[in-house]
């Protein structure tokens, strides 16, 4: 089943749920629900047997692609497009990110009447499966071909972000521009720590890809820094003429800090992220055609810093932020 042909009613589930079913509940249906719990002789639902919860306004399918079985999730903004269509904005760690950064878009449609409010297509990248993160899973897909052993530390395959890229811009894409209009002239790509890397990697490798790239706390450290090579390839072969490509980083202002877990700090060290960060930034500047930008979120480490980073990449997406 393609994500056009769901249109227009029929709504996502949450992770973890079957992508082949999908539940809507209108008013009417709740209002039925609460009469037939007062009847006599019928059951009250319980959290245990009710259903998943389901996104207003989103659906997905499963599509398989290599070893894995992955998870296309699509919000569409709650109004016509404009007639250039919709802009769209892609988030790696779908299962994770998707439901925040499709409440995001939808809230700037609660501005009240008379305020004119601006959308985009958002499109989530996930998995299979009830796990909010598939870890064997995202680090094969987030992480380039290098040098070296196949695997990590852990035993997790590594090497097939470009594979994933290819199964974007062949199969998601043409899958997103059935189901609604959009603008392809106003594409975006969001990753978050190995997703960032993956961000990282599509510039660097593919800069025709996506107009903006958004890398949140990226995970510049793996494999001692493999990706500013990938930096300085791109970097040399840019030329004054190529068209222009925007690209956001962001830092939990934590992250930059030594922590003060012993174990944390030994691991950070070993990481060397904080050097690796800075010659990152460093690299860019100068860059010919490249629109460049480094934010750092006050008080956050990694994990909180996702949801402002999130926040940034829709407001790039659409055209009136960052």
């Amino acid at each position: 089943m393609s994500l056009a042909a769901q249109l227009p009613e029929t709504h996502a589930t949450a992770p973890g749920a079957s992508a082949s079913v999908s539940l809507t509940y209108t008013r009417r249906t709740l209002l039925g629900l609460g009469a037939l719990s007062v009847l006599p002789g019928c059951a009250r639902l319980t959290l245990e047997q009710a259903p998943p919860v389901a996104l207003p306004g989103t659906r997905c399918i499963d599509v398989a692609s290599g070893d894995h079985t992955h998870r296309i999730m699509l919000a569409v903004p709650p109004a016509a497009p404009p007639p250039q269509g919709w802009p769209v904005l892609y988030v790696l760690d779908g299962d994770l990110v998707f439901a925040l950064a499709a409440q995001l878009m939808r809230n700037r449609f609660a501005r009240g009447p008379g305020t004119p409010a601006q959308g985009a297509v958002v499109v989530g990248l996930g998995y299979a499966g009830d796990r909010v993160l598939d870890l064997d899973a995202r680090t094969y897909d987030y992480t380039p071909s290098a040098p070296g052993p196949a695997t990590d530390g852990r035993g997790r395959r590594e090497g097939g972000a470009d594979g994933f890229l290819d199964f974007i811009h062949a199969t998601v894409r043409p899958q997103v521009e059935r189901a609604v209009r959009t603008d392809m002239a106003r594409q975006t790509l969001f990753g978050h720590s190995y997703g960032g890397l993956c961000v990282l990697h599509a510039l660097f490798t593919r800069p025709g890809g996506f107009q903006n790239y958004v890398a949140a706390s990226p995970s510049v450290w793996w494999r001692d820094g493999f990706i500013l090579q990938e930096q300085a390839g791109f970097r040399a072969a840019r030329r004054g003429d190529a068209a222009p490509v925007r690209l956001l980083v962001t830092l939990g202002e934590r992250e930059a800090q030594r922590p003060d877990d012993p174990a944390r700090a030994a691991i950070a060290r070993e990481r060397r992220s904080a050097e690796h960060l800075h010659t990152l930034l460093d690299g860019l500047r100068g860059t010919p055609g490249l629109d460049w930008r480094f934010l750092s979120f006050p008080g956050a480490g990694h994990g909180d810093s996702m949801a402002p980073a999130v926040q940034q990449a829709l407001a790039l997406a659409i055209g009136d932020g960052a």
